[in-house]
């Protein structure tokens, strides 16, 4: 928030959300540029559907949140309101999330075996006189007192309705008792290790402007930070976000891993900020994106649909993003070095030109970072991690789609991902189909990529590819177009996402390592580190984030490649 005052409201029992429509509905009638924003979360129970809850999420895309600790985030800007729900048991979720409340409504069920440690770690979540709403027969347990909470006067039918600054709120019950975190001991511990706490005009420079550097330069944005985004070349959308199209479909997993909850996060996200781009005209759905769904193909030749899928153009995604009048973007500037001047990082070139200045940097140019950083100045977790990223290059072949016979109606995944009609920029121009695409170690000849790309298309759509060969143009030389690139991988095939230097220094951060997923992975991971930043509730559940943190202890996956 860039040192604008923030509050966090944690409701327990979210039922059908009419305290949050009430809410919604009370901020918008007011001026609320000079309110604090709110982060409204909320518990729900697993399988909680989206269609079942308040009017104000229909304008959004469909949200199941069918696993334990599942979280999903919804914004509105003219309320100043930040939603996020978590779904699971009640201990359980309290366990998994990262917040500092300031208000709580605790409603739901007596549960014996468990009404100890939920307290427990209720208090784990709440400020220093942080107030707690709650029904008389959770109040009289002496468990509240154990944990550090002192009973309040009980609150009046006409009071209990209400919020401080935050608007009139149904749904509760008549009475209500209050209780009040102020527990007798110091409270030593920090929920929020990093953090920066500037004053406005609040900078920050984020180096990079491919997917991942404009999805944070969007999320920094959008919490009134002035971003400056520099880029080595002079367009944006370079490097591994320069391709063509991307396919993003779920990853399911027996076990469901982090890899397949990351993209389950980041395939929801996804859609929601398409959709929220194309509702603002800066995207254009049928041509920049489209929700097609996709087939994916089993190792065993059975076909999949999942329905979530997608395709989009990350370059129109990054022009889109980087369309928000907070950022100005910078091409054609290399960033060489990095120096420390006061409270302000500043940023020099090749020939030792001063390129930009700001109290908070953010390095999102996959394995551009090694060249600029310097291991000794970092969390050591970091700099190990840092250095061990490692470039995995990819290849995409294109072909004229006309009027082939058999193509699918929708794009296949599987061991690599077929695109059957992209359309061109324009409508009247011709489709084509897209498909790749391979994940070694050097660039391939193009000729070989070429060959491999076709035996994967082979796998995926054999009667298309059929009836491309028959058609006499395809058997030129210049039949295939081509897009070659590397992808910026880490150690565990996880992001490295967060701060590089020791708490409680917050003022140099990174996001890299995203691999062939980043199209899936990059928005969801900006949201988190731009909520990190800002010492909001985080959108992701903490055993999940910690898998991603780029101070994380090292882990190892068998090398592939």
């Amino acid at each position: 928030m860039s040192g604008t005052a923030a509050r966090t409201l944690l409701d327990t029992a979210f039922g059908d959300g009419a305290r949050l429509t009430a809410l919604l509905d009370a901020r918008n009638t007011t001026t609320c540029d000079s309110k604090p924003w709110l982060h409204y979360v909320a518990l729900v129970p697993r399988g909680w559907d989206g269609h079942s809850g308040p009017p104000v999420l229909s304008d959004s895309p469909p949200v199941i949140l069918e696993s334990n600790t599942d979280f999903h985030r919804w914004t509105w800007d003219r309320a100043r309101v930040r939603l996020t729900l978590c779904a699971g048991e009640l201990p359980k979720v309290l366990g998994q999330l990262h917040l500092q409340a300031h208000e709580v409504w605790w409603v739901h069920a007596l549960d014996a075996d468990s009404v100890g440690m939920s307290i427990k770690a209720l208090a784990s979540l709440c400020q220093p006189g942080a107030s707690v709403h709650t029904t008389p027969s959770w109040a009289a347990l002496a468990d509240w007192h154990a944990a550090g909470f002192a009973q309040l006067e009980p609150s009046a039918p006409e009071q209990a309705q209400a919020l401080p600054d935050h608007g009139q709120v149904a749904g509760l019950a008549a009475t209500l008792s209050r209780l009040t975190f102020a527990p007798a001991w110091p409270v030593r511990r920090s929920r929020q290790a990093h953090r920066v706490n500037v004053h406005r005009p609040a900078r920050c420079v984020v180096v990079g402007a491919g997917v991942s550097g404009a999805a944070i330069a969007d999320a920094m944005a959008r919490r009134a930070w002035a971003v400056t985004v520099v880029e080595a070349d002079t367009q944006a959308a370079q490097g591994g976000s320069g391709v063509p199209a991307a396919l993003i479909a779920p990853l399911p997993s027996a076990d469901d891993n982090p890899a397949t909850r990351l993209t389950r996060h980041g395939l929801r996200w996804m859609r929601q900020t398409l959709h929220s781009l194309s509702a603002s005209g800066l995207l254009h759905q049928g041509l920049d994106w489209e929700a097609s769904g996709v087939t994916r193909v089993l190792e065993t030749g059975e076909r999949q649909w999942q329905a979530d899928g997608l395709w989009l153009r990350p370059a129109a995604l990054v022009r889109a993003w980087l369309a928000h009048p907070q950022i100005r973007f910078c091409g054609g500037y290399q960033v060489a070095r990095i120096s420390r001047q006061d409270a302000c990082w500043q940023l020099d070139g090749e020939d030792g030109r001063p390129l930009a200045q700001a109290e908070l940097v953010v390095f999102a140019n996959a394995l551009g970072c090694q060249k600029v950083l310097f291991p000794a100045d970092m969390e050591p977790r970091a700099a190990s991690a840092l250095s061990m990223l490692r470039a995995a290059y990819g290849t995409v072949s294109l072909g004229l789609t006309g009027g082939l016979a058999h193509v699918p109606a929708a794009p296949v995944n599987g061991a690599g991902s077929l695109i059957p009609a992209l359309p061109g920029p324009r409508h009247a121009e011709t489709r084509r189909w897209l498909v790749g695409a391979d994940f070694s170690a050097q660039p391939l000849p193009i000729a070989q990529a070429h060959a491999a790309n076709l035996h994967r298309m082979q796998a995926l759509a054999p009667d298309m590819l059929a009836a491309w060969h028959d058609e006499a143009a395809n058997q030129l030389p210049d039949a295939l177009a081509h897009w070659q690139g590397q992808r910026c991988i880490s150690h565990d095939r996880m992001p490295l996402v967060g701060p590089l230097l020791p708490a409680p220094d917050a003022s140099l951060w990174v996001s890299a390592g995203m691999g062939a997923r980043g199209m899936a992975w990059a928005g969801v991971c900006a949201e988190w580190l731009a909520s990190r930043i800002s010492g909001e509730p985080w959108p992701l559940a903490r055993d999940l984030a910690r898998h991603m943190d780029s101070q994380r202890s090292r882990t190892f996956i068998r090398d592939k490649t």
